[in-house]
């Protein structure tokens, strides 16, 4: 009897997002696919200083441990990919290792030297070079990865195609521009001078910003109702991302809607056949954009995301690990 290539999946739990999309991505590649959770930590107060602190969560890595034990128990595996790992410290990385007798990965979708306290803070920084290897999506973290990590892949993220779909939706954003997505500083300061074109945003932590309509959040379906309505929907990058992508990059596309975002070389690489994607470098090629008529543009390609599924990237992480999917399984 051949065995299914083992993949422990390693991460906070939640119904959709990264961990979601790459576990129906490993498991289309026929791999079985198992879930740790990294969390729900409590008291909450007490995970959320543990970020600023990182010895406190010592507790939380005790129960860490147990959580790997149950499941170690079961047998080994042929890869751990850890999600971010808020939390770990090098011996819990350790402990992984010798439990499941496999090489654990890292795959961060955030920089660790991002400047945000989620990014940096939870003693993140400080595992890089415990694990085998260390992903990253975009060429600059990668370099700064490479002095501390001792293996860096580059994958990009990509589009998840039972999630991100064009989807009808019922009118809330018909002919708005939109920006879906957590408010900072700077992407604060971008709606503030396109205030006079009365654009929505869908997300938390905005400030009121007077002529901008601002919404809760929207995910899965209803984020695909509102993107496939919009006049056109904004890609605004966070730092860590200006000189790259980010998710929106394929999730926007994969469901149907128009793009409007920073021209970096990322873009222009997977995106630059797209008749519905524009890539702007200053706020006066942004205000155009913004006042032209998206349906005066070419029909989008069908193909454009061929090669950009998470099921792409769970193969590309498996061949640059050199970890074998044996074919035709026999059970």
């Amino acid at each position: 009897m051949t065995r299914a290539t083992q993949i422990v999946v390693v991460g906070p739990p939640a119904e959709a997002g990264l961990r979601a999309s790459l576990v129906v991505a490993f498991q289309h590649s026929e791999c079985a696919v198992d879930l740790l959770d990294l969390g729900p930590w409590s008291p909450a107060w007490l995970a959320s200083a543990a970020f600023r602190q990182p010895m406190l969560g010592v507790g939380f890595r005790r129960e860490f441990r147990r959580r790997v034990d149950v499941l170690a128990d079961k047998g080994s595996a042929d890869l751990v990919l850890v999600l971010k790992g808020p939390l770990l410290d090098p011996r819990s990385i350790e402990y992984l290792r010798l439990r499941f007798n496999s090489p654990v990965v890292c795959w961060n979708p955030d920089s660790p030297f991002d400047d945000a306290v989620s990014n940096r803070g939870a003693g993140i920084p400080r595992t890089i070079g415990a694990y085998d290897a260390y992903i990253t999506w975009a060429d600059d973290v990668a370099e700064e990865l490479s002095a501390a990590a001792a293996q860096v892949l580059v994958v990009p993220f990509a589009w998840d195609p039972y999630v991100m779909r064009p989807t009808a939706g019922h009118g809330v954003a018909t002919g708005r521009i939109v920006f879906i997505g957590t408010g900072t500083r700077e992407r604060s300061a971008w709606l503030q001078n396109l205030a006079h074109l009365r654009p929505m945003v869908f997300g938390n932590r905005w400030p009121k910003i007077q002529g901008v309509d601002i919404w809760p959040p929207v995910r899965g379906a209803e984020f695909c109702k509102i993107v496939g309505e919009a006049k056109w929907n904004l890609n605004l990058l966070r730092p860590q991302n200006a000189r790259s992508h980010n998710m929106r990059t394929f999730e926007l596309v994969g469901a149907g809607g128009t793009q409007v975002a920073p021209w970096t070389d990322d873009h222009r690489r997977f995106l630059g056949a797209d008749s519905r994607t524009v890539l702007f470098q200053s706020k006066e090629e942004l205000e155009s954009i913004l006042r032209s008529d998206p349906c005066e543009r070419a029909p989008r390609q069908p193909t454009l995301l061929k090669g950009h599924t998470y099921r792409d990237r769970a193969n590309q992480i498996l061949a640059d690990l050199r970890i074998h999917i044996p074919r035709n399984l026999v059970t």
